[in-house]
């Protein structure tokens, strides 16, 4: 009797105990062995950099607009730091009442060596395009009297930017889909690395667009309709940016058509409507 209830006492034991041993053999596992999932890579780009010539008091370049960016030179003898502002120049030329920015200095600080350094600040607040600019060098001595200010001027883009449009468009009248090449013309200067801006920046996102279909838009035989030129129709209208380089656009597609009087053989030119996808190439920066 009493051996019966110890096998069975047993028994209940391993029950209990055997789930606590799997328990912790789980709760035991590496924390190696759970798969870990990273993050996608934030999308980075290299920062412009322009070498200032404070003997001349010039840039290297035009100034970018839009995004930060790195001005770099050669410290005067026996400077410990830099302190950096700039202004916009009015097209009047008046430099007596300039509204310096930002209202903190932009900051280097040298190593503590002597002799000359090469200097690097970081111009934080973008700045705007179609200006003229000057920006102010405060060179820091050791002994405040000592101090220099050097001024240098610098430009940002004037001119209108161009690029490549390369896309699909459809024409419902004729029932035609075709692939163009054409040129995008925005009436202001563009920098593609800078954000683009709502959707209502009309002026970063809208061009003209200029161009002519790669495939054929004629009929067979060309009977009732045949390109412009050779078998391609020209196209003519705008687009509009939905993302950095992707652009929706619509305008006019010209072409040849017969004319529906079988007396005249001669065709005329024509147009219809279309509508487009295309992708924005960088060309040209301006004109």
């Amino acid at each position: 009797m009493s051996s019966g209830l110890s096998s069975q006492s047993r028994r209940r034991g391993v029950s209990v105990l055997l789930p606590t041993l799997l328990l912790a053999c789980f709760a035991s596992r590496p924390a190696s062995a759970q798969p870990v999932v990273s993050p996608p890579p934030a999308r980075t780009e290299a920062i412009t950099q322009v070498t200032v010539d404070l003997s001349a008091g010039a840039f290297d370049r035009a100034l970018p607009f839009g995004v930060p960016f790195f001005i770099t030179g050669r410290t005067p003898e026996g400077t410990v730091g830099i302190e950096l502002q700039h202004a916009v120049v009015p097209e009047s030329g008046d430099t007596s009442s300039l509204v310096w920015a930002p209202g903190y200095s932009a900051r280097w600080k040298s190593d503590g060596t002597a002799g000359s350094h090469t200097f690097l600040v970081l111009v934080g607040p973008p700045l705007e395009a179609r200006r003229h600019y000057r920006v102010r060098f405060t060179f820091v001595k050791e002994r405040p009297a000592e101090n220099t200010t050097v001024t240098a001027d610098g430009w940002t883009a004037h001119g209108n930017y161009v690029s490549i449009d390369v896309g699909l468009l459809y024409s419902g009248p004729i029932g035609i889909g075709a692939l163009y090449v054409g040129t995008n013309i925005y009436l202001q200067p563009i920098n593609k690395s800078a954000p683009l801006g709502p959707f209502d920046a009309v002026g970063q996102r809208l061009a003209l667009t200029v161009g002519a279909t790669v495939s054929s838009i004629a009929d067979d035989e060309n009977h009732t309709r045949s390109g412009l030129f050779w078998n391609q129709a020209m196209v003519l209208g705008a687009g509009y940016r939905l993302t950095r380089s992707v652009r929706a656009g619509g305008g006019a597609l010209v072409f040849r058509e017969s004319n529906p009087n079988p007396l005249i053989t001669r065709k005329t030119a024509a147009t219809t409507w279309y509508a487009s996808i295309s992708l924005d190439l960088d060309l040209l920066k301006g004109l």
